[in-house]
Order: C-alpha cells, then sequence, then structure tokens
C-alpha cells in the first residue's frame, strides 16, 4: 500500500538528494523523547562527540563541538524503541519501492551548546561506505530565527534547515557536504544513518 509521506520524501529525494518532512515522525513521540533527552542532558549523559572511525576517532573541538549519546538498540526504552520501529518501517517501505538494501541503522541524541557547531563535512567515512541516507529529527520548540544552529547543505546552491520542532530531514549521506552553523541557543535532535 502507497505511503503518501514516505511518497514525498522519495520524490524529494529523487530530485535533489534530500527531502524535508514535517510529518514523517509522530509529534507527540517526538515530545517525549525531546523529555528524555533533556533529562539526559541534565544528568550528564552526553559526551564530547568525535570525528572519523575505529581506528582514525578523535574528539576534535575546532570542527565539532557538540555533545552526543547513541542510542542503543538491543538496550534501548518503550520511547526509543517505538521511534525505531517507525525508522524500520520507514527502511522497510524504501527497500520495498526503491531497492534501496537497507538492514541497519544507528542513532544517537545530539545536544548542541551555545557556541556549538560542526563544520562542513559528508556522512560517509573513507573506510566505511555503509551510510547511505542521513537523518536529522529536530526536536527544539519554540525556535525562532537568530537562535542558529541551521543546517546547511552545500548543493548547487545553498539550502537552509532551521531546526524547528518535528522537521525532519534525509539526504544522501555521500554526496551531500552539510554543515551546523553556530548555535545561539541549546539546539537539540536525534540524528542517525540507514545503513
Amino acid at each position: 500500500m502507497e505511503n503518501p509521506v514516505y511518497e514525498d520524501i522519495i520524490d524529494q529525494l529523487a530530485v535533489q538528494d534530500y527531502a524535508i518532512s514535517h510529518t514523517l515522525m509522530d509529534e507527540k513521540l517526538l515530545s517525549r523523547l525531546r523529555n528524555h533527552l533533556i533529562r539526559l542532558r541534565n544528568a550528564g549523559e552526553l559526551r564530547d562527540a568525535g570525528i572519523g572511525n575505529k581506528t582514525n576517532f578523535e574528539v576534535n573541538m575546532e570542527i565539532r563541538s557538540d555533545q552526543i549519546k547513541w542510542i542503543n538498540q538491543l538496550e534501548c526504552n518503550a520511547l526509543e524503541q517505538q521511534f525505531f520501529d517507525a525508522v524500520q518501517d520507514f527502511s522497510n517501505y524504501l527497500n520495498r519501492t526503491c531497492f534501496t538494501g537497507i538492514k541497519n541503522w544507528e542513532f544517537h541524541y545530539a545536544n548542541y551548546r551555545k557556541g556549538s557547531f560542526f563544520k562542513r563535512h559528508f556522512d560517509r567515512f573513507k573506510n566505511d561506505n555503509g551510510r547511505k541516507f542521513s537523518i536529522v529529527c529536530y526536536l527544539n520548540k519554540k525556535w525562532v530565527l537568530g537562535n542558529g544552529g541551521e543546517l546547511v547543505l552545500h548543493l548547487d546552491k545553498e539550502v537552509v534547515v532551521e531546526p524547528k520542532f518535528g522537521t525532519v530531514v534525509v539526504f544522501n549521506s555521500a554526496l551531500v557536504e552539510h554543515e551546523v552553523k553556530i548555535a545561539h541557543k541549546n539546539r537539540i535532535s536525534i540524528t542517525g544513518w540507514l545503513k
């Protein structure tokens, strides 16, 4: 059965290698995940994010200064399981309709404190080409122009995405160079990759 929300994302990806949706994820679920992320942040459970992977992993605050906590699929809570169920449904649809070959995914909570940023980069590692699509789910309520933290996709022309609550961005991990501009207010999201 055709899913119009998924079809809209697929159509956008086919034309421009990125898609923006305001209806991919359930708002009530995102609100509860937002509250959980804030609890984790307040409890000091987020850590400085790094760049690279495996043997070339490093924390470099001149390139990336956000904090993260990986969501472990084997030890997730009921809220996180609902999120993963939604990701599974979307992945199954992509596999069935577009033959994408998605087999797995990885996601983390992200917190950009005031002054945090992530310079221009691609989401694929030089030693691992598993990441196919990047997904960012924004959890910021009452976000206004001037708060910073915009996602900038560097394509033929720059695409600037405000990190407003409920907005989900999906893009080709290998083809879309992007950055996160300096946040002037605390900015939170769930970010991950379909692999």
